[in-house]
């Protein structure tokens, strides 16, 4: 299996994930964050997955620059601390955590698909393997926030998951 394969698979599942962390953090049956603070939320957890991969890639670094950008993760992590609690939000172990990770594994997401890319995936392949996030997002709703759809909407939701299984697998040979 070519790696770029497995990046694009990788940036599926993050993708995917990161739709049901920002559905139970934006929505009122759960943390019910307004989408501009949400936003905030996320903006660390994007921040944090490229300062991090950065840090842990960038070979040629040195100790300065490497303390310069956690220095930055952390005064990011502050202002966005400080305008959540001017706005009244409450902070709690469950917002930050599933407001961060909404941004980390969107961000991580992004990373794996610059890896495809430089690994010499082509977009045409790639673009629909990432796309599958659609069917991780279903199986996750599905799963954890049971999100079962009506009657009458079930044999939709199930032939249009075939039919992005069928399309991934056409591409991606």
């Amino acid at each position: 299996m070519p790696t770029w394969l497995l990046y694009g698979l990788a940036s599926s599942l993050c993708w995917g994930t990161d739709a049901i962390m920002s559905k139970i953090v934006t929505s009122g049956k759960y943390l019910n964050i307004d989408s501009m603070h949400s936003s905030l939320l996320m903006l660390s957890g994007i921040a944090t997955a490229f300062i991090l991969f950065f840090l842990i890639k960038g070979e040629n670094l040195n100790i300065q620059l490497k303390l310069s950008g956690l220095v930055l993760l952390l005064l990011i992590f502050a202002y966005i601390y400080s305008c959540l609690v001017q706005a009244g939000i409450k902070i709690t172990v469950p917002v930050l955590f599933f407001g961060v990770m909404q941004g980390f594994l969107w961000g991580m997401g992004m990373i794996f698909t610059f890896l495809a890319f430089s690994g010499g995936a082509d977009a045409s392949k790639l673009v629909p393997i990432y796309n599958t996030n659609t069917l991780v997002s279903v199986f996750l709703g599905l799963m954890f926030l049971h999100e079962l759809p009506a009657p009458d909407e079930r044999l939709k939701v199930v032939s249009g998951a075939i039919l992005i299984v069928i399309g991934s697998i056409l591409v991606s040979r």
